[in-house]
């Protein structure tokens, strides 16, 4: 039976009993509030009268009435004064019937008689039958009248009965740059007289004070307490928490950012953030997205300044569990890079004593230089802040092309202007690439299907930063390892491309630049697929990468490894950016999209079962971001025919040898014809209107003519775990307003086998789960070998609600954060004791 029936029911039974006992009943409803229960009433043996100026005639009709007969008279007014009454006689002789509103909502509620006031106050909340029965399921047989006006909040918006939640639902229900938005609060509680209480319970959590307390207000008070710029706040150390809850929850986060926004505005941050002092340090301080531009502003003049490269790492590390990070992640990622590259070219011997040396330097360790730059580059251009990035990417600039770039490939053409060959014993040729890495695995019994990835302008580094990505990502299925070859001159598509298929002889077709295989065509996907099914006996497909990521892979994909032994995929998007004047500029953008198509493909590869795979390239790129310097540019040779120009080479006869550049002929570069190329060497480009000038490829520099070769493997098991960790010096109990403790990561990371731990603690009362602190994120991901390395110091700061929880059991949260997971999982719990000092009773004692 429902709450408003069973009230009813109890109304007329109590008629029932009246009548049973006298022949009129009068009932008098002042408000009108009973009239649907009069009108439901149905009396056994007597009859209903609704008066309203009528009462003549109602005494008339009792007067002719049988005497048994009985009345009830529902009079929806006031009861008038004796002497304005015309019915006193009839109610002197019979009984007055009243309704206890407030006592039938207390027990339809579920409570006690102590609660007929707050039933009366709040009359409004018990006239919905809905509300009062979700007020009874709520109740617990202790709850004093703050609880149960708590819960009534609760039940009115539709939330958890819990002061900061109830905040949060109030905060994400109105738009604070709308100055016209009636304040949900008194929309939701106002005509319930509960908002005086929201604000009580709020006072009480948080020590808010206000004559005329309401969100906007509160809201100023709670940023100002708990932001380290701005006048200081006067509420308690629950403030803090309450925001960490707030940017946390992934239902209120828009809301926050909303808020946060607004009263960076209202507040004018900016302007106080424009005029701190030089020794101005937020910390860990995130409740403006100002705050974090600031921080990050800050780096950038400290990276220009005196700051170590250590202490701008930690900066950035220590902002890392910011809410604002992700959405600032790009300019924090080019600042890691700068700093990176700078530390290499610290380091950097970019002397190159001999052809041999300058390629094994190149692999071992000169590439990650050009990683460094463009993966700035990217991060910066990614960002979008072009003022603010500005003096990085020019030092950037500078730095890269003056000092590496420059000197670089000066001294590595001093060397290939002494070859007579192209040719050497450190690395092999890229015309043995499919006998290396094709014919051999395929001749393997074990080896039933080989696919072949070729991604256009995969230079050598960027191999190696997907191979390394590949190789971080356990439990992805592919472990990879890079090799390197000396690529082919001169360093383009066509003959790269040729250079990678089964054959004798290549060669070049002079006038147009198309390469040949053993006399035939190589220039096409149709060409290269007849080499291959010469060479496999049918059993080869050389496909585009768009048209393999779109095979079904049930039927189209099923039928292409059934047919087919070997899968030659051809991916372009690195040349199809950068090879264009009016793209070129976007050619580090390309190369992260490249990733991810190269991603897709080896997720393709997987659902085909394929197990084993190669990436390779047909050249590299040399690469700045600016427009190429004036002096950097080379005049085309005299000669007596130049039948193919391109920006780092050409082809021709009778070319006549001048000064920065070297003439070579077809047999010096190991292919057929009688036809001569000439390079310009070290930066220089040849001119070639319509074409671009930043990126290029063709020639002889390091970063074109060493190829990657990727080998890939699928792992049938992942192997990989995270690291431990371990909780070091946690007390017993919790004296001070702050809990310190230690948390030791117990092994380096390595790569595919221990991977970073992140963690999400969090102080909890262990009685119902309320949090007490602010959480903290901390990132478990050194490799260092000393154990000390590898110890971070925690320390949580206590709210003022832990004072509610004296005495009582604490629990200490570790929560595990898993990429792709909005909860985080358990991980580590520790219980220990919260007790509070003798003093902390006397009123001029503050805890925490």
């Amino acid at each position: 039976m429902g709450a408003s029936s069973l009230a009813t029911s109890r109304i007329h039974e109590s008629l029932d009993a009246a009548l049973a006992r006298k022949r009129v009943v009068l009932w008098y409803d002042p408000n009108g509030e009973w009239a649907s229960e009069f009108d439901d009433y149905q009396p056994a043996q007597a009859e209903k009268l609704r008066v309203e100026n009528n009462e003549f005639s109602v005494k008339v009709a009792i007067s002719r009435a049988p005497l048994d007969q009985r009345f009830l008279f529902y009079i929806p007014c006031a009861k008038p004064a004796e002497p304005d009454n015309w019915l006193l006689d009839l109610l002197l002789a019979g009984h007055e019937f009243t309704a206890d509103r407030a006592s039938l909502d207390i027990q339809e509620a579920g409570l006690t008689l102590e609660f007929k006031e707050l039933a009366q106050e709040h009359k409004a909340f018990f006239r919905s039958p809905v509300r009062t029965t979700k007020l009874k399921d709520l109740r617990r047989p202790n709850d004093d009248k703050t609880a149960v006006r708590l819960k009534m909040l609760a039940v009115l918006a539709k939330q958890p009965p819990d002061i900061d939640k109830l905040l949060l639902h109030a905060f994400g229900q109105l738009d604070p740059a709308n100055p016209d938005g009636d304040d949900p609060v008194e929309a939701l509680y106002g005509s319930h007289q509960l908002s005086r209480y929201f604000w009580k319970a709020v006072g009480e959590k948080f020590g808010y004070a206000s004559p005329e307390p309401n969100l906007r207000d509160f809201a100023v008070a709670l940023f100002n307490s708990v932001s380290s710029i701005g006048p200081d706040g006067d509420l308690l150390p629950h403030a803090r928490v309450f925001l960490s809850i707030w940017k946390d929850s992934l239902s209120a986060r828009s809301a926050f950012e909303q808020w946060s926004d607004h009263l960076a505005g209202v507040l004018r941050v900016e302007e106080q953030l424009n005029d701190a002092p030089d020794g101005y340090d937020p910390d860990d301080d995130d409740s403006y997205e100002l705050i974090e531009r600031f921080v990050l502003s800050r780096l950038l003049q400290r990276f220009q300044g005196d700051a170590s490269d250590a202490e701008l790492l930690d900066a950035v590390r220590n902002r890392s569990s910011s809410c604002w990070f992700e959405k600032h992640l790009h300019g924090y990622r080019a600042l890691e890079q700068a700093i990176t590259f700078r530390q290499l070219q610290a380091k950097a011997d970019l002397q190159v004593p001999g052809f041999e040396e300058g390629l094994q330097r190149y692999c071992n360790s000169w590439w990650r230089l050009d990683q460094a730059y463009r993966r700035c580059i990217f991060h910066a251009r990614t960002y979008q802040q072009p003022t603010l990035f500005k003096p990085l990417r020019e030092w950037l600039e500078n730095q890269y092309v003056n000092n590496v770039l420059l000197p670089l490939t000066n001294r590595w053409s001093d060397q290939v202007s002494q070859l007579s060959s192209w040719s050497s014993t450190a690395l092999p040729r890229q015309k043995e690439f499919h006998m290396r890495y094709v014919h051999a695995p395929l001749g393997a019994k074990s080896l039933k299907r080989l696919f072949v990835v070729i991604s256009d302008a995969l230079r050598y580094e960027a191999a190696r930063d997907y191979a390394e990505r590949l190789n971080s990502q356990a439990g992805k299925g592919w472990k990879a390892e890079v090799d390197a070859l000396l690529g082919v001159l001169p360093s383009y598509t066509q003959v790269g491309m040729a250079a990678l298929l089964p054959g004798a002889q290549l060669g070049i077709n002079p006038t147009d630049g198309t390469a040949v295989v053993d006399g035939q065509s190589a220039s096409g996907t149709d060409n290269r697929d007849k080499i291959l099914k010469a060479y496999a006996n049918g059993r080869a497909k050389a496909i585009q990468a768009e048209d393999f990521l779109n095979l079904p892979t049930t039927k189209e994909g099923a039928e292409l490894i059934k047919e087919h032994d070997l899968i030659v995929v051809y991916h372009n998007r690195i040349d199809r950016i950068g090879d264009k004047r009016d793209t070129e500029a976007d050619t580090c953008q390309a190369v992260e999209q490249a990733f991810e198509e190269l991603d897709a493909i080896l997720r393709k590869i997987s659902s085909l079962k394929g197990s084993q795979a190669v990436i390779t390239a047909d050249h590299g790129f040399l690469f700045q971001q600016e427009p190429v310097d004036a002096n950097d540019r080379s005049e085309f040779p005299a000669a007596k025919e130049l039948t193919f120009k391109n920006r780092r080479f050409a082809l021709g006869t009778g070319i006549k040898p001048s000064a920065g550049q070297k003439v070579v002929t077809a047999a010096e570069l190991g292919l057929s014809g009688s036809w001569q190329a000439v390079f310009p060497l070290g930066l220089d480009r040849y001119p070639r209107s319509g074409s671009g000038s930043r990126f290029v490829h063709g020639g002889t520099s390091l970063q074109e003519v060493v190829v990657p070769v990727i080998r890939l493997k699928r792992e049938r098991k992942d192997e990989s775990r995270v690291v431990e960790a371990e909780l070091l010096r946690v007390p017993a109990k919790i004296t001070m307003g702050k809990l310190s403790f230690g948390l030791f990561q117990l092994e380096p990371v390595e790569p595919r086998k221990r991977l970073p731990l992140q963690l999400r603690i969090g102080l909890y009362a262990k009685a119902d789960g309320a949090l007490l602190c602010a959480h903290r994120t901390v990132l478990l991901d050194s490799a260092a070998s000393e154990a000390r390395e590898r110890e971070q110091q925690v320390v949580l700061e206590l709210s003022n609600a832990a004072g509610d929880y004296n005495n009582q059991t604490m629990e200490l949260r570790l929560e595990q954060m898993l990429e792709g997971v909005s909860q985080p999982q358990a991980y580590k719990t520790v219980d220990l004791k919260l007790q509070r000092p003798f003093g902390s009773d006397f009123d001029d004692f503050r805890w925490p």
